[in-house]
């Protein structure tokens, strides 16, 4: 079936509990702060929420034939509001659009959660790189690390957020190949290029590489942790995912401040390994 006569598909609506155990597991996962998420779940937890519609959409008998290349290129996330705990949500997902570019798809996904009365609280737009026949060998394939093996992971400390021009302090990041199978399990994203190598090379990649939702998640948190002391620090986040990292491979999380009036800031966000952007985009920051 071409995906075209599938555009417009909706999704849901499932109804979730924003539960503390998945939210504790969710943290765990991500390398967030503890302290900071007891009374609702991080920003990032966006993430998880999308892939309640995104992983029915991409497993449907449909569509599971167009993903023997599946790669996310990029992803859109606004916030309403906060996501407490314990509340009860309503997920919705879309197929919105395919453009199609011989022998791959570029398929545009969207996601609404709503919780007590209809309220939004997140939209979410996900752009995937399709493809129904296995992607050209890549020039090299890197060898898989120990299961365990794993660079530098800090958790994000508070700071405050600086003038225009100024930089955030950088943050270290990297997941080992366990990391990634306990990030499946907390976030729903069972892409098998995250754990199985001939799979990662069949997508076209050299190996197991760390999910771009782990690494949104790691963005995340560096400009969460610049915002206010409040709920809902985040209100936009849109990133490119440009490169693979791989699993045990440190990344550094940065970025730099390009507009801040007192009440918002908007920060530039990268993710590099050493000198290679592997993940660019920007930020809103609620800082008052």
């Amino acid at each position: 079936m071409s995906l075209d006569q599938l555009l417009d598909l909706r999704l849901g609506p499932s109804t979730r509990r924003i539960a503390p155990e998945k939210v504790a597991e969710y943290v765990a996962a991500t390398g967030d702060d503890p302290d900071r998420w007891n009374g609702v779940a991080p920003p990032s937890f966006a993430g998880l929420l999308l892939f309640v519609v995104a992983a029915e959409f991409l497993s449907s008998p449909q569509v599971v034939g167009h993903t023997k290349v599946l790669l996310h290129t990029d992803q859109d996330f606004h916030w309403h509001g906060p996501l407490p705990i314990g509340t009860r949500v309503e997920i919705t997902g879309a197929f919105t659009e395919v453009r199609h570019r011989e022998p791959i798809d570029f398929v545009t996904f969207t996601t609404r959660v709503t919780g007590e009365g209809a309220t939004p609280l997140l939209d979410a737009t996900s752009r995937f790189l399709m493809g129904s026949e296995p992607a050209e060998p890549p020039q090299r394939e890197w060898t898989e690390p120990a299961v365990d093996r794993r660079g530098p992971d800090q958790r994000p400390q508070r700071y405050p957020m600086p003038a225009p021009g100024g930089e955030l302090p950088q943050l270290a990041k990297s997941a080992s190949r366990i990391d990634l199978v306990r990030y499946a399990g907390a976030s729903g994203d069972f892409n098998p290029i995250h754990f199985d190598h001939a799979a990662a090379v069949g997508a076209g990649v050299p190996g197991v590489v760390v999910h771009g939702l782990l690494m949104a998640a790691w963005a995340a948190q560096l400009a969460a942790a610049g915002g206010a002391e409040r709920d809902d620090p985040l209100a936009d986040l849109r990133l490119r995912f440009r490169a693979p990292l791989p699993p045990a491979t440190s990344a550094v999380v940065g970025g730099e401040v390009e507009e801040n009036d007192g009440e918002r800031a908007t920060v530039r966000v990268t993710i590099r390994r050493d000198d290679e952007a592997l993940v660019t985009g920007r930020a809103t920051v609620r800082t008052r």
